[in-house]
Protein backbone atom coordinates (compact mmCIF):
# COMPACT_ATOMS: atom_id res chain seq x y z
CA UNK A 1 0.00 0.00 0.00
CA UNK A 2 1.78 3.29 -1.01
CA UNK A 3 0.39 6.58 0.75
CA UNK A 4 0.35 9.36 -1.12
CA UNK A 5 0.58 13.38 -0.48
CA UNK A 6 0.83 16.73 -2.41
CA UNK A 7 1.59 17.72 -5.44
CA UNK A 8 4.25 18.06 -8.29
CA UNK A 9 7.11 16.13 -9.16
CA UNK A 10 7.09 12.36 -7.52
CA UNK A 11 9.49 11.46 -4.53
CA UNK A 12 9.37 8.03 -3.22
CA UNK A 13 10.80 7.62 0.32
CA UNK A 14 11.94 4.53 1.81
CA UNK A 15 12.34 3.76 5.39
CA UNK A 16 14.82 1.53 7.41
CA UNK A 17 14.77 -1.46 8.76
CA UNK A 18 12.53 -1.74 12.28
CA UNK A 19 10.29 0.98 10.60
CA UNK A 20 7.58 2.16 9.13
CA UNK A 21 5.91 4.29 6.83
CA UNK A 22 4.81 6.59 9.40
CA UNK A 23 8.69 7.38 10.15
CA UNK A 24 8.13 10.30 7.26
CA UNK A 25 5.36 11.59 8.82
CA UNK A 26 7.11 15.02 9.64
CA UNK A 27 9.42 15.06 6.78
CA UNK A 28 6.68 14.61 3.92
CA UNK A 29 4.32 16.92 6.14
CA UNK A 30 6.97 20.08 5.24
CA UNK A 31 7.08 18.72 1.56
CA UNK A 32 3.70 18.30 0.44
CA UNK A 33 2.78 21.62 -1.38
CA UNK A 34 6.07 21.13 -3.43
CA UNK A 35 6.44 17.42 -4.23
CA UNK A 36 3.80 14.46 -4.89
CA UNK A 37 5.60 12.21 -1.78
CA UNK A 38 4.99 8.88 -1.83
CA UNK A 39 6.05 6.15 1.65
CA UNK A 40 5.40 2.48 2.35
CA UNK A 41 5.70 0.31 3.97
CA UNK A 42 8.79 -2.40 3.35
CA UNK A 43 7.70 -5.89 2.64
CA UNK A 44 7.63 -7.48 6.67
CA UNK A 45 7.06 -3.69 7.90
CA UNK A 46 3.97 -1.82 9.03
CA UNK A 47 0.97 -2.62 6.95
CA UNK A 48 2.85 -4.50 3.94
CA UNK A 49 0.55 -7.40 3.22
CA UNK A 50 1.05 -11.37 3.79
CA UNK A 51 4.04 -13.28 4.15
CA UNK A 52 7.25 -11.69 3.97
CA UNK A 53 9.64 -13.90 2.05
CA UNK A 54 12.20 -13.09 0.86
CA UNK A 55 14.40 -10.71 2.52
CA UNK A 56 17.26 -9.65 0.14
CA UNK A 57 18.21 -6.68 -1.73
CA UNK A 58 16.69 -8.00 -5.28
CA UNK A 59 13.02 -8.33 -3.44
CA UNK A 60 13.27 -4.88 -1.75
CA UNK A 61 14.20 -3.15 -5.30
CA UNK A 62 11.69 -5.46 -6.92
CA UNK A 63 8.99 -3.95 -4.44
CA UNK A 64 10.36 -0.40 -4.60
CA UNK A 65 10.04 -0.97 -8.93
CA UNK A 66 6.66 -2.58 -8.91
CA UNK A 67 5.78 0.10 -6.31
CA UNK A 68 6.49 2.72 -9.30
CA UNK A 69 4.95 1.06 -12.27
CA UNK A 70 1.23 0.86 -10.32
CA UNK A 71 1.61 4.64 -9.38
CA UNK A 72 2.43 5.27 -13.15
CA UNK A 73 5.58 7.19 -12.17
CA UNK A 74 7.80 7.51 -15.86
CA UNK A 75 10.68 8.96 -13.14
CA UNK A 76 10.88 10.18 -9.53
CA UNK A 77 13.11 10.75 -6.87
CA UNK A 78 14.07 8.38 -4.40
CA UNK A 79 15.03 8.76 -0.70
CA UNK A 80 16.26 5.98 1.90
CA UNK A 81 17.00 6.51 5.15
CA UNK A 82 19.26 3.75 6.68
CA UNK A 83 18.70 0.34 5.45
CA UNK A 84 16.14 2.35 2.88
CA UNK A 85 19.09 4.52 1.40
CA UNK A 86 20.70 0.69 0.77
CA UNK A 87 17.48 -0.15 -1.09
CA UNK A 88 17.48 3.44 -3.41
CA UNK A 89 21.68 3.28 -4.12
CA UNK A 90 20.79 -0.54 -5.26
CA UNK A 91 17.43 0.65 -7.27
CA UNK A 92 19.24 3.86 -8.69
CA UNK A 93 21.78 0.99 -9.79
CA UNK A 94 19.31 -1.56 -11.22
CA UNK A 95 17.22 0.95 -13.12
CA UNK A 96 19.23 4.09 -13.28
CA UNK A 97 16.76 5.79 -16.31
CA UNK A 98 13.81 5.74 -13.87
CA UNK A 99 16.00 8.14 -11.14
CA UNK A 100 15.88 11.79 -11.25
CA UNK A 101 17.30 12.34 -8.21
CA UNK A 102 18.28 9.91 -5.20
CA UNK A 103 18.69 10.98 -0.98
CA UNK A 104 21.02 8.87 0.95
CA UNK A 105 20.08 9.63 4.27
CA UNK A 106 22.28 8.05 7.31
CA UNK A 107 23.43 5.53 4.73
CA UNK A 108 26.23 3.28 6.15
CA UNK A 109 29.39 2.66 4.10
CA UNK A 110 33.16 2.18 5.24
CA UNK A 111 32.39 -0.66 7.96
CA UNK A 112 35.28 -1.71 9.82
CA UNK A 113 36.17 -4.60 11.14
CA UNK A 114 34.84 -3.90 14.49
CA UNK A 115 31.72 -2.57 13.05
CA UNK A 116 31.16 -5.86 11.86
CA UNK A 117 31.43 -7.38 15.55
CA UNK A 118 29.45 -5.00 16.95
CA UNK A 119 27.02 -6.08 14.60
CA UNK A 120 27.09 -9.62 14.92
CA UNK A 121 26.97 -8.84 18.91
CA UNK A 122 23.86 -6.88 18.62
CA UNK A 123 22.17 -9.92 15.97
CA UNK A 124 22.83 -12.64 18.80
CA UNK A 125 21.07 -10.04 21.44
CA UNK A 126 18.09 -9.41 19.10
CA UNK A 127 18.24 -13.57 18.90
CA UNK A 128 18.28 -14.37 22.44
CA UNK A 129 17.02 -11.54 24.46
CA UNK A 130 14.42 -10.22 21.72
CA UNK A 131 14.06 -7.55 19.96
CA UNK A 132 12.13 -5.27 21.91
CA UNK A 133 14.27 -5.68 25.11
CA UNK A 134 17.07 -5.33 22.83
CA UNK A 135 15.84 -2.15 21.03
CA UNK A 136 14.55 -0.50 24.22
CA UNK A 137 17.94 0.29 25.28
CA UNK A 138 19.27 0.87 21.66
CA UNK A 139 16.51 3.78 20.36
CA UNK A 140 17.55 6.24 22.84
CA UNK A 141 21.61 6.14 21.37
CA UNK A 142 19.78 7.69 17.95
CA UNK A 143 18.81 10.96 19.62
CA UNK A 144 20.61 13.48 21.54
CA UNK A 145 19.91 14.02 25.25
CA UNK A 146 18.42 16.99 25.46
CA UNK A 147 15.45 15.32 22.79
CA UNK A 148 15.09 12.43 24.73
CA UNK A 149 14.22 14.52 27.50
CA UNK A 150 11.90 16.22 26.11
CA UNK A 151 10.50 14.09 23.91
CA UNK A 152 9.90 10.94 25.76
CA UNK A 153 6.32 10.21 23.23
CA UNK A 154 8.54 10.05 20.62
CA UNK A 155 10.81 7.20 21.81
CA UNK A 156 7.82 5.96 22.92
CA UNK A 157 6.30 5.94 19.40
CA UNK A 158 9.66 4.91 17.77
CA UNK A 159 9.63 1.60 19.90
CA UNK A 160 5.95 1.16 19.14
CA UNK A 161 6.77 0.45 15.44
CA UNK A 162 8.56 -2.75 16.31
CA UNK A 163 5.05 -4.64 18.06
CA UNK A 164 4.08 -4.51 14.03
CA UNK A 165 7.32 -6.20 13.11
CA UNK A 166 7.81 -10.03 13.45
CA UNK A 167 11.02 -10.93 15.83
CA UNK A 168 12.20 -12.41 12.69
CA UNK A 169 11.77 -10.54 10.30
CA UNK A 170 13.38 -7.32 12.24
CA UNK A 171 16.50 -10.05 12.57
CA UNK A 172 17.00 -11.22 8.91
CA UNK A 173 16.42 -7.43 8.20
CA UNK A 174 18.85 -5.90 10.48
CA UNK A 175 21.19 -8.82 9.17
CA UNK A 176 20.59 -7.73 5.43
CA UNK A 177 21.34 -3.97 6.62
CA UNK A 178 24.57 -5.19 8.66
CA UNK A 179 26.12 -7.06 5.93
CA UNK A 180 25.49 -5.05 2.95
CA UNK A 181 27.90 -2.89 1.58
CA UNK A 182 27.30 0.09 -0.74
CA UNK A 183 31.17 0.72 -1.27
CA UNK A 184 31.46 -0.59 -4.82
CA UNK A 185 28.44 0.63 -6.00
CA UNK A 186 29.08 4.09 -5.59
CA UNK A 187 30.92 4.68 -8.14
CA UNK A 188 28.49 3.91 -10.23
CA UNK A 189 25.58 5.77 -9.46
CA UNK A 190 25.10 8.41 -12.02
CA UNK A 191 22.39 9.80 -10.75
CA UNK A 192 22.40 13.18 -8.14
CA UNK A 193 22.67 12.43 -4.80
CA UNK A 194 22.22 14.04 -1.48
CA UNK A 195 23.91 12.54 1.20
CA UNK A 196 22.56 14.06 4.34
CA UNK A 197 23.56 12.08 8.36
CA UNK A 198 23.49 13.56 11.42
CA UNK A 199 27.22 14.37 12.64
CA UNK A 200 27.01 11.49 15.25
CA UNK A 201 25.10 8.72 13.32
CA UNK A 202 25.87 5.16 14.60
CA UNK A 203 27.77 4.11 11.33
CA UNK A 204 26.83 6.59 9.18
CA UNK A 205 27.97 9.67 11.10
CA UNK A 206 29.69 12.66 9.37
CA UNK A 207 32.81 10.23 8.41
CA UNK A 208 30.98 7.47 6.29
CA UNK A 209 28.66 10.48 4.86
CA UNK A 210 32.07 11.80 3.67
CA UNK A 211 33.30 8.76 2.11
CA UNK A 212 30.09 8.59 0.39
CA UNK A 213 29.89 11.62 -1.18
CA UNK A 214 33.52 11.12 -2.27
CA UNK A 215 33.10 8.46 -4.35
CA UNK A 216 29.70 9.68 -5.96
CA UNK A 217 29.67 11.50 -9.30
CA UNK A 218 27.44 14.09 -8.35
CA UNK A 219 27.35 14.19 -4.79
CA UNK A 220 25.99 17.16 -2.17
CA UNK A 221 27.01 16.25 1.58
CA UNK A 222 24.96 17.65 4.31
CA UNK A 223 25.95 17.09 8.33
CA UNK A 224 23.40 18.16 10.38
CA UNK A 225 25.80 19.24 13.60
CA UNK A 226 25.22 17.46 16.79
CA UNK A 227 22.90 15.01 15.90
CA UNK A 228 22.90 11.00 15.39
CA UNK A 229 20.53 8.70 13.24
CA UNK A 230 17.50 9.57 14.28
CA UNK A 231 17.39 13.04 12.39
CA UNK A 232 13.57 12.18 10.57
CA UNK A 233 11.89 12.04 13.95
CA UNK A 234 14.53 14.91 15.99
CA UNK A 235 14.55 17.63 12.73
CA UNK A 236 12.21 17.16 10.24
CA UNK A 237 12.19 20.54 8.87
CA UNK A 238 15.12 20.44 8.64
CA UNK A 239 15.51 17.38 6.91
CA UNK A 240 12.74 18.39 4.54
CA UNK A 241 14.45 22.07 4.03
CA UNK A 242 17.37 20.19 2.46
CA UNK A 243 15.74 18.01 0.38
CA UNK A 244 13.83 20.57 -0.96
CA UNK A 245 16.85 22.70 -1.51
CA UNK A 246 18.37 19.52 -3.51
CA UNK A 247 15.38 18.54 -5.38
CA UNK A 248 14.34 21.90 -6.73
CA UNK A 249 16.57 22.47 -9.36
CA UNK A 250 16.32 19.02 -10.51
CA UNK A 251 12.71 19.44 -12.29
CA UNK A 252 11.97 15.74 -14.12
CA UNK A 253 12.97 15.46 -17.59
CA UNK A 254 10.31 14.68 -19.89
CA UNK A 255 8.63 11.73 -19.20
CA UNK A 256 9.51 8.67 -20.80
CA UNK A 257 7.17 5.36 -21.07
CA UNK A 258 6.21 4.03 -17.34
Amino acid sequence: MAFVQGQGDPVIFVHGNGSTHETWAGVIGHLGQDFRCVSYDLRGHGTAPGDAGRLDIEAFVEDLETLRRELGFARAAFVGHSLGAVIAAAYALKHPDRVTALGLLAAPAARTAADRLAADALIHSLRTRGVKATMSTLVKSWYTDRFVAEHPEALRDRLSHFDTIDDDVFIRTYALYSRTDIDAWLARIGAPTLVLTGEFARGAGADVAGFIASRLADARLVVIAGLKNGILTEVPAQVAGEIRAFLRPRQAAPAMPA
